[in-house]
């Protein structure tokens, strides 16, 4: 009788413990399946957050190159200054390259060349065109364009590093510069690098004030600035790149002067984000 007992609770047991491991076993499928299709939601979300960077990364570009369109037609209402910034791009980016600067940053200070002026959309006409020396009033206005250039720049999150060149490419290495009066090494090193061929494709460009300097004269202007205005090393790095260069490229008449600005921004979504002598 005992033993009858006994076998009656054991087998009672024994289906308890079938019965929990059962709905142990259920409910571990339904975990298992619950967990899978957490997964694939979060694949479907990291599909859903690569495609809106995408596109967002797309606007970026569509409005970085609608400022560059800008930018171009400023320069086109004046015959003086047409073609300025994409041979201040060209410059720039070969004394990057030459400095030992990688691609990738050669390419930033050259589309930052080419926007360099596009904060002189708020300067008057009756100051960009004048023939004679700014008044002090003027050359308060005049002064506001960089930081009006980096202000347009800003919303322009992956063009961080050329917005901050184009707002510091006004300064100088003793200080007296604007808007910030940054000196030295506190400087950029690319907006050093803008200021150096923005000076001087300016100088060897004809102005309403004056005609074109010839490239030598440029150059000693640029070596009389050094410590003052210029970054030394910048300056050296430049006149070696003009000492082996054809005149052709000392007047900025050289083809690879007209940049083809497509050609740096036909870039597959897989390389979306996965980066006084100029006046």
């Amino acid at each position: 009788m005992a033993a009858d007992v006994a076998l009656s609770q054991a087998l009672a047991y024994a289906r308890d413990l079938k019965t929990v491991c059962e709905v142990w076993q259920e409910r571990e499928r339904e975990l298992k399946h619950v967990n899978a299709r957490l997964r694939a939601s979060h694949r479907q979300s990291l599909r859903y957050a690569a495609d809106l960077k995408k596109t967002y990364w797309r606007m970026e570009r569509a409005f970085l190159n609608s400022l560059l369109a800008l930018a171009n037609a400023l320069e086109a209402r004046d015959a003086y200054t047409r073609g300025h910034s994409d041979r201040v791009a060209a410059t720039a980016r070969g004394l990057a390259l030459a400095s030992g600067l990688t691609s990738p940053v050669a390419e930033t200070v050259a589309q930052a060349g080419r926007l360099h002026d596009l904060g002189k959309i708020g300067v008057p006409e009756s100051v960009l065109g004048k023939c004679g020396p700014l008044t002090d009033e003027e050359w308060a206005v005049m002064r506001l364009h960089p930081l009006t250039g980096a202000q347009i720049l800003a919303p322009l999150e992956f063009f961080g590093d050329g917005m901050l060149i184009v707002r510091h490419h006004h300064e100088r290495f003793d200080g007296n510069g604007y808007p910030d009066s940054l000196a030295s090494d506190t400087i950029p090193l690319l907006s050093r690098v803008i200021a150096v061929a923005d000076a001087y494709n300016a100088m060897t460009s004809d102005r309403p004030y004056r005609e074109a300097m010839p490239s030598r004269v440029a150059r000693l202007r640029l070596a009389q600035a050094v410590e003052t205005q210029f970054d030394t090393s910048v300056v050296a790095a430049f006149e070696a790149i003009l000492a082996g260069a054809t005149e052709e490229y000392r007047l900025g008449k050289s083809a690879e002067f007209a940049l083809d600005v497509r050609a740096h921004e036909e870039e597959t979504d897989a390389e979306a984000p996965a980066l006084a002598l100029a006046q």
